[in-house]
């Protein structure tokens, strides 16, 4: 049994989507917006064997041998009986040791007389000595109730095996004592080795044996219904073995709940009919594809003509995914619920009647309502959230593509546990900045982080907070970094962004230099993207929006392409909305530009034979050296010919000193004064010609002057 589940846990391990190597990536819609809107995904068939019936009242206790493999052993009967006996434990193992049923009962006189009964039964039985062993759990049975509490359930479930063992097997008998094994623990008898769940199980063999499926699959039901893995996993074989045998089929679809088994299945593991076969003479006699085996099973259930028709919801399921869309349609004449809903809302979908499906959605959502700790506890959703998160999740693909963009976000956001990336897109990429803020001020309050969180709600937080940082609106960004440690940093940078607008030259140059040793070493968690081109949310590890045949080239890789708006399923301005929120500019780790544009901006403020010069210029080429050398070139020979010879320049970009800030003020004061003595002495003698040259014309003038003067004077002799 341990191999069998074994490998149904591989098996569905490699039904799961991978996207590259590396760790789990989240799922997306928005990747394929017409798969995610028109296509069913498969159910689970784990949850759907677990709902078949309600579960059993009282809710027996389920110890399932093969839970090893998802936790640690499940309690053993030795650990249990040690726990009922204490010391007088090591009495039943003496027991256990002798040859006879009759020798064991005489070691155990001093045990209370149910562990002695018991004991001396096991005894009989592991000897295959089955009548002894029926006569002493007999008496275990016959004692008063009081003084069979404990040993009670084992004698029972043991005479029940022993009746099938003995030379005439006693069919009826031992389902009757499989029986009384749930009779008295309802009762109250004591049950830790889960021998009443496992009763149905094994009652439900029996059945199974006689050829009487309806009752097994009805006995299995009730163990799935407990969180059984082994009553899940028969009615997984069972199902296969009825679809696989015609005469079985036909009985199968008499039976509501054996039609809703096999509804279940083929809604959830249909592709398991076109497996491979690998016996070679199976091969021959291979049954037809399973398109063409689900359709022949689908026209005989509808040839039933049932008024109601068990598990109409799932065989509608079924017969859309086939892709008998009438077949569909006229199945979910018959049904109700939260998948029929679902299915009509793609229907609707099909036919181009967008409101239909918005109303099928909204009903669906009703009837498949998230937990609001889904917004909170960020990671996979149980099994019961994931359909809950698929239809959330398609009715924000709808929305957007129908242009109601807050809308979309608001559906996106709450199935965000298993869409993280589609919320993040409409968040980053697609809502302005002011309508983001305004969709987290009403829905998203910040929570206190201790340790930092990683929840939605802190994720879209963040996400504002970068784009807020962005745009510049500095004061508003802060309220939204819920981590301390990063808010720390965060003002840090505004200080620095601030600084470099206010003061002198230098002090504008060292909060230039501030702002991009932050923008390099932080800059993925203060101002990077969430998504493309920067992929914050996987550390910046993984490219998912990497070109096929994007190699470097003379060191440069070629223009990065923005993500693509699709040609149908699209908002009517979303192409228009990425292009305004793309990045600047647009390239991977874009944070890291940002940052050589920062030191370039401090250098133009600092002397240029400075050594504060040659760090900034020497900082800027490390920032990006490794990912564009070209543009790291660029750098190094802006240095070369206006920076100073510094003893470190050999290895330019890789080992940088400090800029020397007062240094660098000190001399562009002292240049300053240079430049100013300079400047006397050149304009000394052009100064001193200037004079002179103003003194000669004006002597020039007065002298002019006067003689024009004296020549008036002469000529008027009348005055004397």
């Amino acid at each position: 049994m341990r191999e069998s589940l074994l490998l149904c846990v591989l098996s569905a391990s490699l039904a799961l989507p991978a996207l590259a190597c590396g760790p789990d990536f989240p799922s997306t819609l928005l990747a394929d917006r017409g798969a995610a809107l028109l296509e069913l995904p498969e159910g689970s068939f784990d949850a759907e064997a677990s709902r078949l019936v309600p579960p059993p009242q009282p809710a027996f206790t389920v110890v399932d041998r093969g839970a090893w493999l998802w936790g640690p052993e499940p309690v053993t009967q030795v650990a249990v009986e040690r726990g009922w006996l204490g010391d007088a434990y090591e009495r039943v193992r003496l027991m256990r040791d002798q040859s006879s049923a009759a020798a064991a009962a005489a070691r155990g006189e001093e045990l209370p007389e149910e562990a002695r009964q018991y004991t001396a039964g096991a005894v009989a039985f592991a000897g295959s000595d089955y009548a002894e062993a029926r006569r002493r759990f007999e008496r275990v049975l016959a004692l008063p109730a009081p003084q069979q509490n404990r040993y009670g359930p084992l004698a029972q479930y043991s005479l029940a095996r022993s009746l099938l063992l003995q030379e005439m097997p006693d069919v009826a008998a031992a389902a009757a004592a499989f029986q009384g094994v749930r009779e008295r623990v309802a009762a109250g008898a004591q049950d830790p080795l889960g021998l009443a769940a496992s009763s149905f199980g094994e009652e439900a063999r029996l059945r199974l044996d006689a050829g009487d499926d309806a009752a097994a699959v009805a006995l299995y039901a009730q163990q799935a219904a407990l969180g059984s893995v082994y009553g899940r996993t028969s009615l997984l074989h069972m199902a296969r073995a009825i679809l696989a045998e015609p005469a079985r089929l036909h009985r199968a679809v008499d039976d509501a709940l054996t039609l809703r088994l096999l509804a279940a299945f083929l809604y959830s593991r249909a592709d398991e009919l076109d497996a491979p076969v690998d016996d070679d003479a199976a091969r021959t006699a291979a049954p037809p594809p399973a398109s063409r085996r689900i359709t022949d099973f689908l026209a005989a259930v509808e040839q039933r003509g049932l008024a109601t028709l068990p598990g109409a919801d799932r065989l509608a399921a079924v017969a859309y995914r086939s892709g008998d869309y009438a077949l569909a349609k006229r199945l979910l004449t018959k049904a109700d619920g939260g998948l029929a809903d679902w299915l009509r809302a793609k229907l609707a979908l099909r036919d181009g009647d967008l409101d239909a499906a918005a109303r099928a959605y909204a009903a669906a959502s009703r009837a498949f309502p998230l937990d609001p700790k889904a917004a909170i506890d960020f990671g996979q959703p149980d099994p019961g959230q994931e359909t809950a998160c698929r239809v959330a999740g398609e009715r924000g693909v709808l929305a957007l593509s129908r242009s109601d963009y807050v809308a979309a976000l608001e559906q996106l956001y709450a199935a965000s546990s298993l869409y993280w990336p589609d919320a993040a897109y409409v968040a980053e990429r697609v809502l302005s900045v002011d309508e983001l803020k305004a969709f987290v001020d009403a829905k998203v309050p910040a929570t206190p982080i201790t340790p930092p969180a990683t929840g939605p709600a802190s994720l879209l937080r963040a996400l504002l907070a970068r784009r807020l940082l962005r745009a510049e609106r500095y004061d508003e960004a802060l309220r939204y970094f819920d981590d301390p440690a990063l808010a720390q940093k965060a003002a840090a940078y505004v200080a620095a962004r601030r600084a470099a607008t206010q003061g002198d030259r230098i002090a504008r140059a060292e909060g230039w230099y501030r702002a991009a040793v932050l923008a390099r070493e932080e800059g993925i968690d203060l101002i990077g993207y969430e998504l493309d081109p920067d992929y914050q949310y996987y550390g910046g590890n993984f490219d998912l929006n990497w070109q096929d045949g994007e190699d470097v080239v003379d060191g440069r890789l070629p223009p990065r392409r923005d993500l693509v708006v699709p040609p149908q399923w699209r908002g009517a301005d979303e192409a228009e909305r990425l292009s305004a929120s793309v990045a600047q500019p647009l390239r991977r780790f874009h944070y890291r530009y940002v940052a050589v544009d920062f030191a370039q901006k401090a250098a133009d403020l600092l002397p240029p034979r400075s050594q504060a010069f040659a760090a900034v210029l020497c900082a800027a080429t490390g920032f990006v050296l490794n990912e564009d050398p070209t543009l790291g070139a660029t750098i190094w020979r802006r240095y070369v010919k206006q920076g100073p010879y510094v003893p470190w320049a050999a290895d330019f970009g890789r080992q940088c000193e400090t800029p020397d800030f007062p240094r660098a003020a000190a001399r562009l004061r002292a240049e300053r004064i240079a430049a100013a003595k300079h400047l006397a002495r050149c304009a000394a003698p052009v100064v001193g010609g200037a004079l002179l040259l103003a003194g000669l014309l004006l002597l020039w003038q007065w002298r002019r002057r006067m003689a024009r003067r004296a020549a008036a004077a002469a000529a008027s002799p009348g005055r004397g």
